[in-house]
């Protein structure tokens, strides 16, 4: 029997993830092995259905759901175990790993995986490489592509392994086609497409054109592809020792216009991250939860984690960002202790779970949660889009990682008040046209997906989606795999939001259950189990 069902309960389960919208599909398989996996996709090709590959649904972007067959890949060889090389710091992976299963695998051999998105304890292995995921950690460790060694990726032509500075087998007819057909046009195109690109620290906006014109591996051009390219089978990771020194300092702007002058006075320390908590986000807390928001009437606060293996040189660098800060008049807190460091972080790690609480009408939507500036333009982005909120008389809250110029946005509509959504549709346009007049990105680590496909075309050009276009003919001739996605289909994101009225009806308590999932990130829990078992298909 297959692991599939198209019942309405299954169904409505995985029409949402983390993000804003809502599709239900038309029906969902679990496989766990790869024979389950090609019966599935038969399937769905036998009935014309796209397929969404999926992990734990964290995702933010809309790239999780789509409307014909979603496939769970989180049981993928799920029974196969974690293979970690200590002497290579290299980890051999299955897709639906989880990054806090991958964590508990390293740390016995004092080694971790780079980048920690705030998902980190439940996203999966395929869905962090998926959009090329980042996190707090990111100012110094990068993305997730500066950690995959290699990839195996299923085509309808058959698996194809991609390793790092390794030609690909040419005979594979993915490799064929790209090389006659799609390499030319991007050689051609070069010249115009990097002139537009983001200047960002961060982008996942599209297909990783910049990596690939620099490295010229195919694997650049599937890490950040949401899918569309084919699902993940497994991967190689680069693992590295965990730091045994760390030092978190608070760090308090009376003014938001500080920011640019002191992430840049703390670049000197080499901080491996540098986290904002925004004066709208703090308005927020002292308004839900007094007790817990000392800063108030602060523009921002920073919080800056040093880390290393020497004592002395990590106390050398944090002397330099002392002094550094000194200079800029900001009020410092620091801590070194587990526990001290643990209370200086736990507002930011709470910003999430506060805002899916909130009551009075209110809900968090993330329609520009993710855009990216160059780090000296971050005051001007934040400014502008808070200006874009109090003209629409649009709550606001703007937390991040302000090292990368990268802000998470969210806006709290009340969507009780008439001609909401129109509001949130102008502060959307508003803010993409500070994104492209300061050089950045609407997408820094979350991806495209199904919410920003629509304006990729306009923010980097013809040429780009000509080049995106190429790259998804070579891997997926016949546009099987999560259409919608990168390249728009022509659909509006603001038509199926999980939000109002219009929203597209569930099963009978599937709504709330999925809210409660949202409001205590329980993203790590089986959306398969959770569901009545139906009798599940037979081949036909």
């Amino acid at each position: 029997m297959l692991p599939l069902r198209d019942d309405l309960p299954t169904r409505s389960r995985y029409s949402q993830a983390a993000g804003i919208e809502r599709i239900v599909p038309r029906a969902v398989a679990r496989p766990h092995t790869r024979g389950e996996l090609a019966a599935v996709v038969a399937w769905a090709e036998a009935r014309d259905l796209p397929v969404t590959p999926r992990g734990a649904g964290s995702a933010m972007d809309g790239s999780s759901i789509g409307a014909g067959l979603v496939l769970d890949l989180t049981a993928l060889d799920a029974g196969a175990p974690v293979r970690i090389d200590p002497v290579t710091r290299l980890a051999v992976v299955a897709p639906g790993l989880s990054g806090g299963q991958l964590a508990a695998a390293a740390a016995p051999h004092g080694l971790r995986f780079g980048p920690d998105p705030s998902s980190l304890a439940w996203a999966t292995v395929g869905g962090m490489i998926g959009t090329n995921a980042a996190g707090a950690r990111s100012y110094r460790l990068g993305a997730v592509d500066r950690w995959v060694e290699a990839i195996e990726l299923w085509t309808t032509d058959g698996p194809l392994e991609l390793r790092r500075g390794v030609a690909p087998d040419p005979a594979h007819p993915v490799v064929d086609r790209f090389v006659r057909d799609a390499a030319p046009l991007l050689d051609r195109l070069e010249a115009v497409v990097r002139p537009r690109w983001p200047r960002t620290r961060k982008n996942t906006a599209g297909y990783g054109l910049h990596r690939f014109w620099s490295t010229g591996d195919l694997l650049d051009l599937v890490i950040g592809s949401e899918g569309t390219l084919g699902p993940i089978l497994g991967a190689t990771l680069r693992l590295e020792p965990i730091p045994t020194v760390h030092h978190t300092l608070e760090v308090v702007l009376q003014e938001r216009a500080g920011l640019g002058a002191a992430v840049e006075a703390l670049a000197g320390a080499e901080p491996v991250a540098i986290e904002l908590l925004d004066a709208s986000f703090l308005r927020l807390v002292g308004a839900t939860a007094p007790g817990e928001a000392p800063w108030q009437g602060a523009g921002a606060v920073l919080l800056v984690d040093v880390e290393g293996s020497d004592a002395a040189e990590v106390g050398d660098r944090i002397d330099r960002a002392r002094a550094a800060l000194a200079a800029a008049g900001a009020a410092v807190r620091e801590a070194s202790s587990p526990e001290g460091r643990a209370a200086l972080w736990n507002l930011r790690h709470r910003a999430s779970p506060i805002l899916a609480a909130l009551a009075d009408g209110r809900r968090s939507l993330q329609v520009i949660e993710d855009g990216c500036v160059p780090p000296a333009s971050l005051d001007r982005y934040l400014a502008a889009i808070q200006a874009a909120c109090d003209a629409e008389r649009i709550d606001v809250v703007m937390f991040g990682h302000a090292g990368d110029g990268h802000v998470h946005v969210n806006l709290l509509p009340d969507l009780g008040r008439p001609g909401w959504l129109a509001a949130v549709r102008r502060i959307h346009d508003r803010v993409l046209a500070t994104l492209r007049h300061l050089g950045g990105t609407p997408a820094g680590e979350h991806g495209a997906g199904r919410l920003r496909a629509p304006v990729l075309g306009e923010l980097l050009g013809p040429e780009a989606i000509a080049c995106f276009a190429a790259i998804k003919s070579a891997f997926d001739p016949a546009g099987r795999w999560n259409p919608g996605v990168i390249l728009s289909d022509g659909s509006d994101p603001f038509q199926r939001l999980k939000l109002g009225d219009a929203a597209e009806a569930l099963a009978p308590g599937v709504a709330e259950e999925l809210a409660e999932l949202e409001a205590r990130r329980g993203y790590g829990r089986s959306r398969w189990d959770a569901a009545p078992v139906p009798e599940e298909r037979g081949s036909s």
